[in-house]
């Protein structure tokens, strides 16, 4: 979905799929122009392009908003696999926008390919918020690799910290094991909140939270910023071990009791 001005811009098609969109749907503002794209698909990326030109031939200066960067995964060349995130940012460089605000990217590659890029970090936000609920219980931040320790750690100041390390097998992708550290005391009780920036099927954080309440947790959390639909398709939503995931609308358009969205 595309919005110009926090307005969605209604896209038509013609019948052999052509996209079309017509000018009376497009409001200027008098002030900051602000297309926000919420990424369902390559047809977003198509229709940004067609909408960012048509404001260049009227002289309209824009910003750009991405709530979730898409391709983030793809920010390497790796094997037979395209560096796909690159020729993305390049499309966008190429839009020239004044500003391009990325809600936390997937890694620092975006940031380094992205011309005049501002980083929301959200996760850090959605996290200093949940803390605040807990002021007078035992908490522990939990970071379920070691890249979400050395990211969030630069960014949240919290000195209860518990860091899981996994084994995973590379053929098929799949977790072989999991394990939390214990370098610091955990009395029985604790609450936990897991940190990351995407969930997708949440696997990794149901293994965590698994070997979280054999350490004694009495509730448990997650927040990212990312979540997608396919958190329907997991455990987490399933099963009783993480109470309730503080999440944004970046990506995920369901809704659910468990989950706590904020909108974007």
């Amino acid at each position: 979905m595309i919005f110009l001005n926090n307005e969605k811009i209604e896209i038509r098609k013609f019948p052999n799929g052509e996209s079309f969109i017509d000018s009376y749907n497009i409001r200027i503002s008098d002030e900051k122009n602000v297309i926000k794209v919420k990424f369902e698909s390559d047809s977003d990326l198509m229709h940004l392009i067609f909408l960012k030109n048509h404001l260049d031939e009227m002289m309209v200066k824009c910003h750009l908003v991405i709530p979730y960067m898409p391709y983030s995964r793809m920010d390497r060349t790796e094997g037979v696999r395209l560096f796909t995130l690159k020729y993305i940012c390049k499309i966008i460089n190429d839009l020239k926008f004044e500003t391009v605000t990325v809600y936390e990217p997937h890694s620092d590659v975006t940031v380094a390919l992205l011309d005049r890029v501002i980083v929301v970090n959200k996760t850090k936000e959605l996290v200093e918020k949940t803390i605040k609920n807990f002021s007078d219980e035992e908490l522990f931040l939990v970071y379920p690799d070691s890249g979400a320790e050395k990211r969030y750690s630069k960014q949240i100041n919290y000195n209860k910290i518990l860091v899981a390390s996994k084994e995973r097998d590379f053929k098929t992708g799949r977790i072989k094991s999991l394990s939390i550290s214990e370098n610091i005391e955990v009395n029985k009780g604790f609450i936990a909140i897991i940190v990351d920036d995407l969930c997708s099927k949440g696997g990794t954080f149901i293994l965590t939270a698994e070997k979280l309440r054999d350490m004694g947790a009495k509730d448990i959390y997650l927040v990212v910023t990312h979540c997608e639909n396919t958190i329907f398709d997991g455990d987490i939503l399933k099963s009783d071990l993480i109470k309730k995931v503080y999440t944004t609308d970046s990506i995920l358009s369901r809704e659910c009791e468990k989950i706590e969205i904020e909108k974007i």
